[in-house]
């Protein structure tokens, strides 16, 4: 373990070109790789013209790459939640006057379009940005949480020189995971590459005054594209006994998943490599779902708005205090593993199913809704954020 300690240190100085030529040498996915980003690079280069070169402001919203060895999108609801932001802001120009724009980093894998969802927007690379828009004097960076620290750290140099040549610099945290946020010492050290800081959330929970003082910088609710309008709702007759499963790791949840094979007829999917149009297609036709994850996620929110009862596990990080005692919400885990079971053989009747659904779907749609979140998007290019 010692000895791999200064092999470590050594890896991190040798620079990322270097390191790719070793790949390229040693492994076929980094030639696929090489060739199959040639094509992308070139239909990238003639896409951007169809942007304003001359535009004096930019909004621009990071992504991760593709996977290196299949080349694919990577799927979750936080690169969703951003590509729908990105493309709202398209439909916002009149308030903000600027070029919305979608990028990877520049050591990250390149990637032209998101296939696993559906998405019209088109990729570029960060450093096109440089040669390409050329009398930029407002920036607006917007980056996820987990990709922060790591952003502002692999920026090459004639990036950073580019970003100092700009007058205002803007960036802006994507907090779509409060556990996922780097620390309020990295948040202060953005001060000395940017002239504003701001955080913007997903959730309502850490959408507050305490965050706000946490990280000391303006935090504002942006909320996410999930709304009961986007999905196929379907009553209890129509559904099928079929409970769908987050794919989350956790230590109860292979103990849990046992008890359900006490309920008559139940099956049990989950879900794993699919895309984002067959996941609204089997949440449409199951009647019951389970996170393992956040909690408050779409791994319950978006079944429910398609007519299923969630079930989940209650915590402070994500769910607000009204969705405490709700029923399928539970405390603790080791209550579901005992209550879970009894619970689906015992919403599984009309009545009963139908209005424990509907009070589910009546609290969510409280804080998800398409106006609302298009509204806290307007709100945060006009400066009026939920806590200056």
């Amino acid at each position: 373990m010692k000895m791999a300690q200064p092999f470590l240190k050594i890896r991190k100085l040798i620079p990322e070109f270097v390191k790719r030529i070793a790949r390229f040498i040693f492994y076929n996915e980094e030639r696929t790789r090489f060739f199959r980003e040639i094509k992308i690079r070139r239909s990238q280069n003639r896409l951007i013209h169809h942007y304003d070169s001359q535009s004096a402001k930019l909004i621009v919203f990071i992504i991760p790459g593709a996977d290196w060895a299949t080349g694919k999108d990577k799927i979750s609801g936080g690169i969703m939640s951003i590509v729908s932001i990105c493309e709202e802001t398209k439909r916002l120009r009149e308030i903000h006057r600027a070029e919305p724009i979608l990028c990877t980093h520049t050591s990250d894998n390149l990637l032209l379009r998101h296939t696993q969802f559906e998405s019209e927007t088109d990729i570029f690379r960060f450093s096109q940005l440089i040669s390409y828009f050329n009398r930029v004097e407002e920036i607006l960076i917007h980056v996820p949480e987990f990709m922060a620290e790591y952003l502002m750290l692999r920026f090459l140099g004639k990036e950073k020189k580019w970003l100092k040549n700009v007058s205002f610099v803007h960036v802006n945290v994507l907090n779509q995971n409060i556990r996922l946020m780097p620390s309020p010492d990295f948040i202060r050290d953005l001060q000395r590459v940017s002239n504003r800081i701001t955080i913007t959330t997903a959730h309502q929970k850490y959408c507050s005054p305490y965050y706000r003082d946490y990280y000391d910088a303006p935090l504002h609710k942006l909320s996410v594209w999930v709304s009961p309008e986007q999905y196929y709702f379907r009553a209890w007759k129509n559904k099928e006994n079929l409970l769908v499963v987050s794919p989350d790791k956790h230590p109860m949840k292979e103990n849990i998943l046992l008890t359900l094979r006490t309920v008559p007829g139940l099956v049990v999917e989950v879900i794993e490599n699919i895309t984002y149009l067959q996941f609204k297609d089997l949440i449409a036709r199951a009647k019951w779902s389970l996170t393992f994850g956040e909690g408050l996620d779409g791994y319950i929110v978006e079944p429910i708005f398609s007519g299923a009862i969630g079930f989940a596990v209650y915590n402070e990080e994500f769910f607000t205090e009204d969705f405490r005692g709700l029923q399928g919400i539970y405390p603790s885990y080791t209550e579901m593993a005992i209550k879970l079971a009894a619970d689906i053989m015992r919403l599984n009747s009309e009545s009963t199913y139908t209005e424990t659904q509907s009070k589910q779907f009546e609290l969510c749609s409280k804080y998800y809704s398409y106006d609302q979140y298009r509204d806290n998007i307007a709100q945060f290019y006009l400066g009026n954020y939920t806590y200056k």
